[in-house]
């Protein structure tokens, strides 16, 4: 199993912070965002990752450099990060999508065990999810039974949309080797044939859910904790949540 970190992004709505470092490279804790990411994957037994970088892409080579703290790191940089979306950084990064892959995202910090759980299940395909409140914004997940019926991006959430039932996605997902290849992999590059480059990659999987192409199992985050970083609101929810006096943002 390897990972895959998407942080290709600008990070605007962190403005002034995101001027001077990438978005991953933000410090939460005292730490850029990915030091944390990279020790929950090496804490699951996740020892290889791939960063898809676009914005400020040397910053993040020469932090990291191809080894951290034991966990392999290759790159695949989007030089058109500012006209295209996280589904054109994800298929860039194809020809890495070769194990079962752990996606996460360049903007989240959580607590280490969140990656072992997943990493523990039996199920391929696993999204991470939450019970969708008030404040959170995104893409939600309907399940039954564990297991989601469909995925609805926020462009799709309508003025009538009934968020009772609704899970948040997280932004952490187990992807099988089968499914990126025999389904994953196609449908997004159907997408980039057509044009469609400014899409989020989970329009992809909406679709191959939608149509029964991909079973996707939904995992709780349950008492583990997460945070999603878009704003500097966020940022400082973030620290408050992860007990960081001492976080520097630079």
């Amino acid at each position: 199993m390897k990972g895959l970190i998407l942080s290709a992004g600008m990070g605007t709505r962190l403005d002034p912070i995101t001027r001077t470092c990438p978005k991953c490279m933000v410090h939460v804790a005292g730490r850029p965002i990915m030091e944390h990411q990279l020790d929950a994957l090496r804490s699951a037994g996740v020892d290889n990752c791939t960063v898809v970088i676009g914005y400020m892409a040397d910053s993040v080579r020469n932090h990291f450099g191809t080894k951290y703290h034991g966990v392999s790191i290759s790159y695949v940089e989007n030089t058109v990060y500012s006209e295209t979306n996280n589904l054109y950084s994800l298929n860039l990064a194809k020809a890495d999508l070769d194990d079962d892959t752990i996606l996460l995202e360049g903007d989240l910090v959580f607590d280490d065990e969140l990656i072992g759980r997943l990493v523990g299940l039996d199920d391929e395909n696993v999204a991470v999810v939450d019970r969708f409140e008030s404040h959170m914004n995104g893409t939600v997940v309907l399940a039954d039974g564990g297991v989601a019926e469909a995925m609805v991006l926020k462009a799709d959430q309508g003025p009538d949309f009934d968020y009772g039932p609704s899970l948040k996605t997280v932004n952490i997902y187990r992807l099988s080797r089968k499914t990126l290849a025999e389904s994953i992999i196609p449908e997004m590059e159907e997408f980039i044939a057509n044009g469609r480059t400014d899409q989020y990659y989970e329009a992809a999987f909406a679709k191959l859910i939608e149509s029964g192409s991909m079973n996707m199992a939904v995992m709780m985050t349950d008492k583990n904790r997460w945070a999603e970083i878009d704003t500097l609101e966020d940022l400082s929810e973030a620290e408050k949540m992860f007990n960081s006096a001492s976080a520097t943002l630079n």
